[in-house]
């Protein structure tokens, strides 16, 4: 007897040699293959409508199966003395239903040594039912039939279970003969979930909905990146227990400029400690690989942290060759073996046109391939419209690093919301650089600053830039570049393990207030990235002279910016040494107008 690819997988999960009952028999197939194939010695039979129980009864008859098959009319489990059927089988029905037939026949489902459930709605609440009335999932298969995907799962009651998010939305990890079916049902639930989430876009109301897609869709993406492998995803979310990340560009250095490796250690420790994992570096972030290879890599177990670094096509020399040598460059510098996530680095319309030329992204692919990369993606400083265009050409990219922070959300010359929401609108993870915007967000003006201590008088000022960011949908990291065990201690103090909550509305209005704030003040939106400093030709440290700059136009105190200014300046070059080449301006990615405000700065510091 022929049957349904569905039905066959029913029948492959019944022990053999058990008594079995089909709940919701319909036509009898199910009880009849198992007699006929001799799986089961006897089979019980229910239905609650007459009309599909005589279907079956003529079918039980005309294979002369009827001393094997006893049918029955009876709602759910009903029919049945608790303990005469070892297996249950239920399918075909909705997950509320089945729940209901669980419960009210709940003697006759607990005498059961296995239960075949295959519910066609619902699934996510059917499995958390499961999991807090204490039936086991011991195995789950997919089927797909006609265009439609089936759920079959085989469990037993009386044992508790835990179950990750993934696993209630999606199943356990998939047996190895479903893995292509699950893929292709992923895609399919990927494509469904993004439909909704682009017609709920900017419906009032809707905000709430919208989350929950956007959790969803993230699961998704995870799933499809791991396999489908539900014990990879929870090895990784138990190495990712913080949202922040450790930022290594700023580490606090010698005064012969070298970087202090025993502080670092100190800072590392500390954060490993509070729950952190992630670590930022990239190859033209001088000394900081070779440090990371010292103070974390060679100190702590490989598994118990994630390792991002960058690769840079404003490195000299240009080309191909020598930059697709950073990588191994880098692998080199650290030690780490493979990096979990890597990055092209600082991407936007000055240099996309090289990564293209050097094919930097079928390079990362490959490597990725080989296991030297777990996860590809990229930094980018441009607008959204640019960032739109990557991601279509590149899809498979998985996540983007943006800058963000409460100060330029709103910024028409930033855009980070719409960066933001073109990235999450293309379903990537992002890693959010600058919440603190290089440090400016931690000095505030007394106004805004008093706005913030009122709402939260232990905070620190920088705790509200990071958990701003940190409080955002799809979120991978938020990176806090530290330069003190101070700064580490503050930062997991409210970003450790288990210690993060998101901004409630008061604080949202509070950052709000701030916003307002800091838009009626000028200030110079330098994050000191340093990038301008490399080439320019006079050797003016442009950060430093905008800090002490920003001094000035914050608190009006010409003095004291003045000698901040004079010993900035000291062993490098005035704001007034420029000689306007426009260098600085190409490698800004704040996009500042240098050139005017180091004259600026010069005639009011040098004065």
């Amino acid at each position: 007897m022929a049957l349904s690819r569905r039905l066959e997988t029913i029948i492959g999960l019944v022990p053999p040699g058990k008594t079995a009952a089909d709940i919701g028999t319909d036509h009898g197939l199910v009880p009849a293959a198992l007699a006929e194939r001799g799986i089961c010695s006897r089979v019980i039979a229910t239905d609650l409508r007459s009309g599909p129980l005589e279907a079956a009864r003529r079918l039980v008859t005309a294979r002369g199966l009827a001393e094997r098959i006893d049918l029955r009319l009876g709602d759910g489990l009903t029919p049945l003395v608790p303990g005469e059927a070892d297996v249950l089988i239920i399918a075909g029905m909705g997950g509320a239903l089945m729940q209901r037939i669980l419960r009210e026949g709940e003697a006759a489902a607990r005498a059961a040594v296995r239960l075949i459930l295959s519910p066609q709605s619902e699934l996510e609440q059917f499995r958390r039912f499961l999991r807090d009335e204490n039936y086991f999932i011991e195995r789950e298969r997919l089927v797909e039939e006609d265009g439609k995907y089936y759920y079959i799962l085989s469990v037993h009651p009386g044992e508790a279970q835990t179950l990750a998010p993934e696993e209630l939305a999606f199943g356990k990890s998939p047996s190895p003969e479903d893995r292509e079916v699950f893929q292709q049902y992923l895609r399919k639930e990927r494509e469904k979930t993004e439909h909704i989430l682009k017609q709920l876009a900017g419906r009032p109301g809707e905000e709430e909905r919208r989350r929950e897609l956007s959790v969803r869709r993230d699961l998704i993406i995870q799933m499809q990146c791991h396999g489908g492998s539900v014990d990879r995803i929870r090895k990784e979310r138990k190495t990712m227990s913080s949202r922040l990340g450790f930022g290594l560009m700023r580490l606090p250095r010698r005064e012969d400029g070298s970087i202090d490796i025993a502080q670092c250690s100190e800072m590392v420790d500390h954060f490993l400690e509070n729950g952190g994992t992630y670590f930022d570096t990239a190859f033209v972030y001088e000394g900081s690989e070779e440090a990371a290879k010292k103070f974390l890599v060679d100190r702590h177990p490989r598994e118990s942290y994630t390792l991002a670094t960058k690769m840079n096509t404003g490195v000299q020399p240009r080309t191909a060759e020598s930059t697709r040598q950073q990588f191994y460059t880098s692998l080199e510098r650290t030690g780490a073996g493979y990096f979990d996530y890597y990055l092209l680095h600082a991407l936007g319309t000055g240099n996309i046109g090289l990564h293209d030329e050097f094919d930097t992204w079928q390079f990362i692919a490959d490597r990725k391939a080989e296991g030297l990369i777990r996860h590809c993606g990229f930094s980018f400083h441009d607008t959204p419209e640019v960032l739109d265009a990557l991601l279509t050409a590149h899809p498979w990219v998985e996540f983007v690093q943006l800058q963000i922070n409460y100060a330029d959300w709103e910024n028409p010359d930033v855009q980070s919301r719409a960066v933001y929401e073109t990235a999450r609108r293309h379903g990537k993870q992002v890693v959010i650089m600058e919440p603190v915007k290089g440090g400016t967000l931690a000095m505030l003006p007394d106004a805004a600053a008093a706005i913030l201590k009122k709402e939260a008088p232990g905070m620190s000022l920088a705790s509200w830039g990071i958990r701003f960011a940190a409080s955002l949908d799809g979120v991978l990291a938020v990176l806090s570049g530290m330069s003190t065990i101070d700064q580490v201690r503050d930062n997991m103090s409210y970003m450790g393990m288990d210690r993060f909550r998101p901004l409630n509305e008061a604080e949202r209005a509070a950052i709000e207030a701030v916003r307002n704030v800091l838009a009626s003040q000028r200030q110079i939106g330098c994050t000191a990235c340093k990038y301008c400093v490399e080439g320019c030709p006079m050797q003016i440290r442009i950060p430093g002279i905008f800090s002490a700059y920003n001094q000035y136009l914050r608190f009006g105190n010409q003095e004291t910016a003045a000698r901040s200014y004079k010993m900035r300046t000291r062993e490098s070059g005035k704001a007034s040494d420029c000689i306007r080449c426009g260098a600085c301006e190409e490698a800004c990615p704040q996009h500042l107008p240098i050139r005017d405000l180091l004259e600026e700065a010069a005639g009011v510091l040098e004065a």
